[in-house]
């Protein structure tokens, strides 16, 4: 499992932006229930570090480690006394399944909730990576329990790790209405010039490539009106696909917001 803790280190370092691709997906029913996920594409990131020998270069003949793993958290969830009960009521029913393989330089992290409407839509969409960092989900998922001063300890792994100018948006749901936008231009602005991890993130992706953002909407009926970056739709006017990057957000944040109606 060495390996595995390694490239979670690596994975949320400030390295990894640049070697990240992200697929945001919501699934809406007619009583705006439906399923929210975050998958976490790693291949890059596997395949760099194989590259860097994987962190451990006294095993050059080591097996490839693969590993498909899904944990339920409604146990983690309604033990934890650090939840609140609203928090414990809404992702009970949370998952997260890793797939890995080194051989394949494949490796994706899924992390799910279904909501029961569009209330809960907006609390998993805004605090899902905050809950699963209180339940140290992901060490619990991965088989690792990270240790202080082993370089995993010290890891905030949680979805909100895969953009990190996420807080600078509002989400709303509610009948027949989904949208993300920013909440105020000048103060994106001016938190993407002061920020110094967003500035060595930026440099970076000139040099390893750009951290990739999907959002895929899946409706209960044809969409009405729609509006955002890179945006596809299917022919049956159902299902939406906006893409953009982080060198797009950064440069160019009046372009990235999304809006839906149907």
């Amino acid at each position: 499992m060495k390996n595995l803790k390694f490239l979670f280190a690596f994975a949320f370092s400030a390295v990894l932006p640049s070697c990240l691709d992200t697929e945001e997906k919501i699934v809406l029913n007619d009583d705006n229930s439906g399923t929210y996920s975050m998958t976490l594409d790693m291949g890059k990131m596997l395949s760099m570090a194989a590259s860097m020998g994987g962190g451990d270069k006294s095993e050059p003949e080591k097996v490839k480690e693969k590993k498909d793993t899904t944990v339920y958290l409604k146990d983690m969830v309604n033990s934890a006394d650090n939840l609140t009960p609203e928090e414990k009521a809404i992702f009970q029913n949370a998952v997260i399944s890793i797939k890995m393989d080194e051989a394949q330089n494949e490796m994706k992290i899924v992390m799910s909730s279904p909501f029961g409407n569009a209330a809960g839509l907006m609390e998993i969409k805004k605090n899902f990576g905050t809950v699963l960092n209180k339940l140290k989900a992901f060490e619990k998922a991965s088989g690792e329990q990270a240790k202080a001063g082993d370089g995993v300890g010290d890891m905030k792994m949680d979805a909100n790790s895969a953009n990190p100018v996420e807080d600078q948006f509002t989400f709303k749901s509610g009948p027949g209405l989904i949208s993300n936008t920013i909440t105020d231009i000048q103060a994106f602005k001016d938190k993407v010039a002061s920020d110094s991890t967003l500035g060595m993130m930026s440099q970076m992706t000139a040099l390893m490539g750009d951290i990739n953002y999907n959002t895929i909407i899946v409706l209960p009926k044809a969409v009405k009106k729609y509006d955002g970056p890179g945006s596809t739709i299917t022919e049956d006017k159902r299902t939406l696909h906006f893409a953009t990057t982080l060198t797009e957000m950064m440069e160019h944040p009046e372009k990235v917001s999304y809006k839906v109606e149907y």
